[in-house]
């Protein structure tokens, strides 16, 4: 079987290797992997007057990572 290089794929690449390959265990646990690696925790805490700037900030951050 050919070896497949996971890193060289982008998220979405990988993604649609997944759902073309859904048997593929090592791809599967690369995908997760990758998401782990990805902090998607934001600590706002409710009386902070820039509250706006950064939850927009926080979806700029995950649209731009989304899409390359």
């Amino acid at each position: 079987m050919k070896q497949v290089d996971y890193a060289a794929m982008s998220d979405q690449e990988l993604k649609h290797y997944l759902v073309k390959n859904r048997d593929d265990q090592a791809a599967f646990h690369a995908y997760l992997d990758r998401r782990q690696a990805r902090s998607n925790k934001t600590i706002i805490e409710l009386d902070d007057p820039d509250w706006q700037e950064k939850i927009v900030a926080v979806i700029r951050e995950q649209l731009n990572a989304s899409q390359s």
